[in-house]
């Protein structure tokens, strides 16, 4: 039985979405403490490692990158996106969530909207907001052990997090004039792409979507790591090859920015299309 009514209204659309909040507002709570949580412990713990090495001081004073491991912050986000855009179709795991889903007043377009917008673009915008409460919670912990060997640095503004990730892996691509500040762009699309393969699998793989996710990439990048080292093998002149990457960097990037758009178009428009295939008697993708 599929949900043939695919046009869209607004006040259906936020009905529907409030009753996802409500339905799941225990599962988001305790999903945005926990991301909360762990946020506020790396922060405090890059703190404290860094203010107590030798030249902590210096190094914190010239930068307050060398305090905050952003790479690590924007990896766990990387990370904790795609684990909860693995659940945004839990339902479909069984009968009874799919006739729930699928016999409900809203279309089936509003329905991937609201799970998109909370489990997606409202996680992204919820990690900032934990990311920027945690760093005062930081602050609130470690400002009365302060001195000059312990340097609590101020606040920081998360919104500059992924050109600030971007540098802190020392590529100093995230710079305006630099060609490959196209990584960063990247980047941000990538934020998108990503969970929008994960969405795409919990629509193909509702029970174990997370792990079947990761388990069918890992095994197209095991596939395509063999093909390039074959190729690499065969190539007579690597120094040549090296040397024109080297003077191409900038089309390189560009061409990788074009990809993961087309990615993340690719991932979106499957998951819309195969959520309308699906049904409530069968789980099969095809369905």
């Amino acid at each position: 039985m599929n949900t043939v009514n695919q046009t869209f209204d607004w006040s259906r659309f936020t009905a529907a979405l409030r009753k996802e909040l409500v339905e799941n507002k225990r599962a988001i709570l305790f999903t945005l403490l926990g991301t909360f949580g762990m946020l506020t412990m790396i922060m405090i713990l890059g703190n404290i490692s860094v203010s107590t090495s030798t030249d902590a001081s210096n190094a914190i004073k010239d930068s307050l990158e060398n305090y905050l491991p952003q790479k690590m912050v924007y990896a766990f986000l990387s990370f904790a996106i795609l684990i909860v855009a693995s659940l945004a179709f839990r339902k479909l795991t069984s009968k009874t969530g799919r006739i729930e889903m699928f016999t409900s007043p809203s279309s089936t377009l509003e329905k991937f909207l609201v799970n998109a917008l909370i489990y997606v673009i409202g996680y992204i915008v919820a990690f900032f907001i934990c990311a920027q409460l945690a760093d005062l919670t930081r602050i609130a912990a470690l400002w009365f052990f302060r001195n000059e060997y312990f340097i609590v640095p101020g606040p920081i503004n998360f919104l500059n997090l992924i050109p600030d990730a971007v540098d802190g892996f020392g590529f100093g691509m995230a710079s305006p004039g630099n060609p490959n500040k196209w990584l960063a762009i990247n980047i941000y699309i990538g934020l998108l792409a990503g969970p929008g393969l994960f969405l795409l699998g919990s629509i193909l793989w509702p029970r174990l979507s997370l792990l079947k996710t990761f388990a069918a990439v890992y095994g197209f990048e095991t596939i395509l790591g063999i093909i390039i080292m074959i190729v690499a093998f065969n190539i007579k002149d690597m120094e040549a090859v090296g040397f024109w990457v080297m003077n191409h960097l900038e089309d390189i990037m560009i061409a990788m920015t074009i990809f993961a758009v087309v990615q993340a178009i690719l991932y979106w428009g499957l998951s819309w299309y195969l959520f309308k295939r699906k049904d409530v008697v069968s789980l099969k993708w095809w369905k």
